[in-house]
């Protein structure tokens, strides 16, 4: 029983019993006095009657007699008026029947009236000749006793009920600030911090919010000391000091992360270099060279990686890498819009014949090296740096068949899900003792060469053809026979961009996936990648609520650490991936602090922390030292086709 209903029925109860005693009380006492006046009243009559019989002189007359009595018996006051003469014979009486009408038989049972009987001696001069005696019928007084206790129990009702409306009112006024205290414990729970500002006036209540508000106050700076140690420890390892884009240690992270079939894979990469900076320095001074660094640092972030998803790096002093979901074309042309406004804006710092840029692209191939990769984008800007000022040039290796422009894509892709050529792959999430947490699939297509294209080679341009919500709903009519196939199993999958955009969490495909796995044992795991969530928040939190209600889990995937607590607070997700290599370098001496508080983020929060992309051994090892005890990549299995 809550601490409302045992304070409301201590107080009802003892307002009860003191209602019933006034009740009881009061009808005693009015029962009481009736029946004095009930006697005093036959007494008066005895009285009067008896001196008009003395003074009339008819004692002895039974005719004057009868017309006395009938004077007064006719009334119905009277149950019996009886004369007796000195020896004790009666001379006269009258009598009636008492009746009591409109009052119950058990109130006439449970209040016995004594007879109200007064008496009078009748007297001829002065010698006594008789005795008068009259009974007063007690049906007046049991009716009057009757409608009074009506009346008091009504009142006492409708006291009863008002009393029990304002108490109700004021415990729940008193009440309430415990109840936002329940609040707050439920929040912190939720990874929320509320603090209570309307304090109550009760003293020992105001002390119980402040010692509250004080708690709050102290888990959230906890959480913010934690988030800002993550995030300066972040920029430390990723974050160039001058430009604020990412450092060659970010887009190395970035190209191993793009190993994993994700949809979100990149396309192309682009490495730039400004040319004549040391002879811009050595004439302008350090200032005007940093100027120039940080231009082309902003015009990049304009012109070339234009969707949250691509990223920028600045690499070394002169070099630049751009990291992007389309096609090689489409990156060549906005590095040319990027080139023409640098040379307009170069001019506030120098002559365009004194700094110049060039830039080397290279498409990048699904399970390549990372090193192969920059090697690939280093071989074309060293071709670039042979020719003139401002020139792009394309590395052309490639060891799949894919089509040549955005024509030939459009009717590949379109001819793919006509023929209903796209297929599923998964790859398990172990914990350490090899028990399966999840199958995470990855969607893939067969080409007409009988290649295996996985969403990395197609997505991008895929996506920049609006092709992406065809392709969703696709994956999500194969997602449900591919989960028959272990059904204690949690099945994973990547929400793309399409899918918020063109707000497909409402559509009916969706519903139907989710109708298909009402009482899963495993249940569905879907999760969108951080970049995702920074441009659909409240669509991520619509689905991340959605799931919870049907007993489903949400997770973040490429979690940015930089941003963690608000993202956690405010979506609560299952779990979050974060890149093995990304763990493990917040782990050296320096930063060792940085992983704690990681690690203190998410064990608080009930939030499972995975390591992904775990692809070597030593840094298999190296997680288990850490106590990562959920990973994913090639290393513990690969992925593997399932339809």
């Amino acid at each position: 029983m809550t601490l409302f209903k045992r304070i409301a029925l201590l107080v009802s109860l003892v307002f009860l019993l003191l209602v019933v005693a006034t009740t009881i009380g009061d009808f005693r006492r009015s029962s009481e006095f009736l029946e004095g006046q009930l006697q005093t009243t036959a007494q008066d009559m005895a009285t009067t009657l008896g001196i008009s019989i003395s003074n009339s002189g008819t004692s002895s007359d039974i005719a004057s007699l009868e017309t006395l009595f009938n004077s007064v018996f006719d009334s119905g006051y009277y149950a019996r008026i009886q004369l007796t003469d000195s020896s004790g014979q009666v001379v006269l009486k009258k009598e009636q029947k008492v009746t009591i009408r409109k009052v119950p038989n058990w109130f006439i049972s449970l209040i016995p009236l004594r007879e109200a009987t007064g008496t009078s001696r009748i007297q001829q001069g002065w010698t006594p000749v008789g005795q008068l005696s009259i009974t007063v019928h007690p049906g007046f007084t049991y009716a009057s006793l009757y409608q009074s206790l009506k009346t008091t129990i009504f009142w006492a009702a409708v006291l009863f009920v008002a009393g029990m409306v304002l108490l109700w009112f004021l415990l729940h006024k008193l009440m309430s600030p415990l109840d936002r205290v329940r609040q707050q414990a439920e929040a912190i729970h939720a990874n929320q911090f509320v603090q209570q500002t309307k304090l109550p006036s009760t003293p020992e209540l105001r002390r119980v919010v402040e010692a509250m508000n004080n708690m709050v106050a102290k888990v959230q700076s906890i959480f913010v000391d934690q988030q800002h140690t993550l995030s300066r420890y972040q920029d430390l390892l990723y974050v160039d000091g001058l430009t604020g884009l990412g450092n060659h240690k970010y887009i190395v992270n970035q190209l191993e992360q793009s190993q994993s079939e994700d949809a979100t894979s990149y396309a192309t990469m682009a490495i730039l270099k400004l040319q004549g900076l040391d002879a811009l320095r050595d004439s302008k001074g350090y200032e005007v060279a940093d100027s120039t660094i940080c231009l082309v640092a902003e015009l990049l972030s304009v012109y070339c990686a234009m969707d949250a998803d691509e990223k920028c790096a600045r690499l070394s002093d002169e070099e630049f890498a751009v990291l992007v979901c389309v096609e090689p074309d489409t990156l060549s042309e906005r590095i040319a819009v990027f080139f023409d406004e640098f040379k307009d804006k170069v001019r506030v710092y120098s002559d365009a014949s004194q700094i110049s840029l060039i830039a080397g692209l290279t498409r990048l191939q699904p399970g390549s090296p990372t090193s192969e990769m920059l090697a690939d984008a280093d071989f074309a800007l060293t071709q670039a740096s042979g020719g003139s000022a401002f020139s792009i040039v394309e590395s052309t290796r490639s060891n799949t068949h894919l089509p040549q422009g955005k024509m030939q894509w459009r009717a590949w892709i379109e001819d793919a899900l006509q023929n209903k050529r796209l297929y599923l792959a998964s790859q398990p999430v172990l914990d350490v003792n090899g028990n399966i947490v999840q199958k995470e699939m990855f969607v893939r297509l067969n080409n007409e060469h009988g290649e295996i294209i996985p969403a990395g080679m197609f997505m991008p341009m895929a996506l920049s053809l609006g092709y992406g919500l065809e392709i969703d709903k696709a994956v999500f009519k194969l997602l449900p026979s591919a989960a028959v196939i272990d059904v204690d199993i949690p099945v994973a999958l990547n929400l793309t961009a399409s899918f918020f955009d063109s707000h497909c969490y409402i559509s009916h495909e969706f519903s139907g996936l989710l109708a298909n796995f009402i009482g899963s044992p495993g249940g569905l795991c879907l999760e969108a990648s951080h970049a995702i969530f920074n441009q659909y928040p409240s669509m991520c939190m619509q689905v991340a609520d959605r799931l919870r209600e049907l007993g489903h889990q949400f997770g973040i995937d490429n979690f940015d650490l930089k941003e963690s607590l608000g993202v956690l607070q405010s979506i609560r997700p299952s779990y979050i991936k974060v890149n093995a290599n990304t763990l493990i370098d917040l782990t050296p001496e320096d930063v060792s602090s940085a992983f704690q508080a990681l690690r203190t983020l998410v064990t608080t929060l009930d939030i499972r922390l995975i390591a992904v992309g775990v692809s070597s051994q030593e840094n298999y090892d190296r997680l288990l030292e850490l106590g990562v005890d959920i990973m994913q990549g090639n290393l513990l299995a690969e992925p593997q086709n399932l339809l």
